[in-house]
């Protein structure tokens, strides 16, 4: 690592990446823990790079997804608590970054939680959030999508390590990006992993819910499966994160699970949100978080349109 985009000095750094089941951290699963120690001027940097061992299988999704198998999992997966113990002594108390840490940030605590191991207060940064900052006028932020934009080798996508090493070189090829700080949510000011969100995207969040509904075409369908399962009439309720995105170029208002976009607020919904965005004061802003719960989808009669409608749960001010 000797390109100009690599810092020659300063604190140690690390990288890290989870492959999961699915997007819902209280009910899925960690199965790849990758790490990358990068030491500014060092000639090589420490890794980690563990299958975890689970007791289900894995959907079909994210077999296809990421290529990881039962097999491989069987033969290879060791128990998440070695793992988690290794992971905590190997990041030790320097800064973490992550490609949408809120998300590895979110599993990370309920595995915490779920093996009784103390809170970590290492400081996280989001290489997701950095790229849109760096590069605002790209049509996606995908990972592999910066890769591409970057002319970096995208390697063998949704497996740790190679995602680990793509948001390091996303992540430090963007703090030479000549673009200015990206504003901060003065409302949170604790960005360690232990907050759940060590990301500048503002979370939205309050003491009540309202329900919305996320208006999908046929070409959001596979993610909106991958969440809600097959053509579901009345899906399980999922505890997810999702994000809302401002479209700059419509009045649209889409929603995105883990950076894929399965639909869009209704037109009113859509209207409401921006109108409360502007009274907020946060007009800077394009991307949104909020935890949510997915009260199951209604699909279309017909097969070939591949059409639903999916309900979220999303909390909001009593103001």
């Amino acid at each position: 690592m000797r390109d100009s985009h690599y810092p020659i000095s300063g604190e140690p750094i690390v990288f890290f990446d989870f492959e999961t089941t699915g997007l819902c951290a209280k009910k899925d699963a960690i199965i790849e823990i990758a790490a990358v120690k990068y030491v500014p001027g060092a000639q090589s940097h420490a890794h980690m790079d563990q299958l975890i061992a689970i007791d289900r299988p894995l959907p079909p999704f994210i077999k296809r997804l990421t290529g990881i198998s039962d097999d491989m999992l069987r033969t290879s997966g060791r128990p998440m608590a070695e793992v988690l113990d290794e992971f905590i002594e190997f990041i030790g108390d320097h800064d973490v970054v992550a490609f949408n840490i809120n998300f590895d940030a979110r599993f990370l605590n309920a595995a915490i939680e779920r093996h009784g191991r103390r809170p970590i207060r290492n400081i996280g940064h989001c290489a997701l959030a950095r790229a849109r900052s760096a590069w605002p006028e790209l049509p996606s932020h995908k990972l592999v999508h910066l890769a591409s934009h970057l002319k970096l080798d995208v390697g063998t996508a949704h497996r740790a390590l190679n995602d680990t090493l793509l948001a390091l070189e996303v992540y430090f090829h963007s703090l030479q990006a000549d673009r200015p700080e990206p504003p901060s949510n003065n409302k949170k000011k604790d960005r360690t992993i232990a907050a759940g969100a060590p990301s500048i995207i503002p979370i939205i969040s309050g003491p009540r819910q309202f329900r919305i509904e996320v208006l999908g075409t046929s070409r959001y369908q596979e993610a909106f499966e991958a969440v809600c399962g097959p053509r579901t009439q009345k899906g399980t309720v999922f505890d997810i994160q999702v994000q809302l995105r401002i479209e700059t170029a419509s009045n649209s208002v889409r929603v995105l699970l883990h950076e894929e976009v399965v639909g869009n607020l209704a037109p009113r919904v859509a209207q409401d949100f921006r109108r409360a965005v502007i009274d907020g004061d946060l007009a800077e802003f394009r991307h949104f978080e909020c935890s949510a719960k997915i009260r199951g989808g209604k699909v279309s009669e017909s097969l070939k349109d591949g059409c639903y409608v999916m309900w979220l749960d999303i909390p909001q001010d009593d103001d």
